[in-house]
C-alpha cells in the first residue's frame, strides 16, 4: 500500500472512530454469495451511506488499494477492508493473545492533548504582547456584555457537520463565532493570532481548542468543597 492509500486509510479510519460507524453493515447486504468482495460502484455507494465523502482522486486511491487483482472485474476486498478499518476499535480476538498490550485510543488518529484546557504552544515574544492585549480586551469586553464565550463554541463542536472533535472546533468555525457572536470588531491579525495560539499540532492545526481559548476569557467558576460546605 502507497503513501497516499494509507493517507486515504487514515481518513476513513478517523471518520469511521469519531462517528463509531459499523462499517462493514454498509457492504454485506451487496455480498450476497458471502464472497468478500463487491464491485468498485457498491463499494463506492456503501462508503456514501455510510457518511465517507472522499474526492475523486482519494476515492481512486481506496479502490486500488484493496480491488482484487487477481478478479477480472477488479472487485474489492471489501473483508480485508473493513478488517483494516476496524482496528481503529481495537484488535480483534485479544481472547487468544491475552497480553498484548492495547491503546485505549488509536494513536495518530485525535490528539492526547485534546482535553487540555490550557494553551500548550509558545509564540514569539512580540506575539505573546500581542496576544496579552487581544485577551485583556477580549476579557473586559465580555464582562462589560455579561457572556461567556464558550457555549458559543459548544453549539458549534455539537453540529453534525462539524469534525467532531473533543474540546475542538475548525479554524472556519472559530472565526464566525468571534465575527457573529464575541468580537465581530477584531480584524484578520487579531484572529490570526488567536487562532496561531489555539490551534491543534501535525494533522490537526486547522482545529482550535476552544476550550483553552474560553478559559483565558470567561471567568473561573467557584470551586466548592463538599465537606467544608464552604466556596474555596
Amino acid at each position: 500500500m502507497s503513501s497516499a492509500q494509507k493517507d486515504v486509510v487514515v481518513k476513513v479510519m478517523t471518520k469511521v472512530f469519531k462517528n463509531r460507524i459499523r462499517i462493514k453493515e454498509f457492504f454485506s447486504d451487496f455480498d450476497k454469495l458471502r464472497c468478500g468482495h463487491i464491485s468498485q460502484a457498491q463499494f463506492k455507494s456503501g462508503l456514501s451511506m455510510a457518511g465517507i465523502q472522499l474526492t475523486v482522486e482519494d476515492m481512486d486511491e481506496l479502490t486500488n488499494a484493496f480491488a482484487n487483482p487477481e478478479d477480472p472485474q477488479l472487485r474489492i476486498n471489501y473483508r480485508q477492508f473493513v478488517l483494516v478499518v476496524d482496528d481503529v476499535f481495537g484488535k480483534t480476538d485479544l481472547e487468544k493473545m491475552p497480553t498484548l498490550p492495547v491503546h485505549t485510543f488509536p494513536d495518530g488518529l485525535i490528539p492526547e492533548n485534546r482535553f487540555t484546557s490550557m494553551p500548550n504552544r509558545q509564540l514569539c515574544s512580540d506575539d505573546e504582547q500581542r496576544l496579552a492585549l487581544i485577551l485583556e480586551q477580549l476579557t473586559n469586553s465580555c464582562k462589560t456584555k455579561r457572556i461567556l464565550v464558550k457555549p458559543f463554541f459548544d453549539d458549534a463542536c455539537r453540529n453534525q457537520n462539524s469534525p467532531m472533535l473533543v474540546n475542538h472546533v475548525s479554524t472556519q468555525q472559530f472565526k464566525q463565532a468571534l465575527k457573529n457572536h464575541i468580537a465581530p470588531e477584531f480584524g484578520p491579525q487579531e484572529v490570526d493570532i488567536l487562532i496561531k495560539k489555539y490551534k491543534g499540532d501535525g494533522q490537526f492545526d486547522n482545529m482550535v481548542n476552544y476550550v483553552a481559548f474560553a478559559n483565558n476569557i470567561d471567568p473561573k467558576e467557584p470551586t466548592f468543597d463538599p465537606y467544608s460546605l464552604k466556596v474555596l
